[in-house]
């Protein structure tokens, strides 16, 4: 009895269809690796320690606000870029041109000098720019007053 060519498949043949149960595994566990390994990723920029307050002001940060950091060692910083001085001037006159309503975000290390804090105040006022934020971190409520 001859049987026709598609009615029994012989085991020596090569099997038609592909078997997606390991590319599925494979898939998963590259998805849980690449999950764990963003959680530890950091956004570039610098190591800032805010102060900490138990009352906040302001609203939260918009595009339209310019946001200057003062590190501890009196570095400055404007979008996670190192800065002179003369920079963040400039920065500062290109904002007031645009517009005046514009904040400035002053977000400064707990242990930087105030006179560097200061400093940038005054480049901030001279470019006409009155509307200054500092930003603060949340004090935790066990905590003591002078606690770093």
């Amino acid at each position: 009895m001859a049987m026709g060519h598609n009615s029994h498949v012989s085991e020596d043949e090569p099997m038609a269809e592909m078997n997606l149960i390991p590319l599925i595994d494979i898939a998963l566990t590259l998805l849980i690796i690449l999950m764990v390994t963003t959680a530890f990723v950091r956004q570039p920029g610098v190591s800032l320690k805010l102060p900490e307050t138990k009352t906040r002001e302001g609203s939260p940060e918009t595009p339209k606000d310019l946001t200057i950091i003062v590190s501890e060692d009196g570095g400055l910083y404007c979008d996670g870029q190192s800065q002179t001085d003369l920079q963040v001037q400039s920065r500062l006159r290109e904002l007031a041109k645009k517009d005046l309503s514009s904040r400035v975000l002053l977000k400064a290390d707990r242990n930087s000098r105030q006179g560097r804090v200061m400093d940038v105040m005054d480049m901030a006022r001279q470019a006409g720019l009155t509307k200054l934020v500092f930003p603060t971190d949340p004090k935790l409520t066990g905590q003591p007053t002078g606690a770093p």
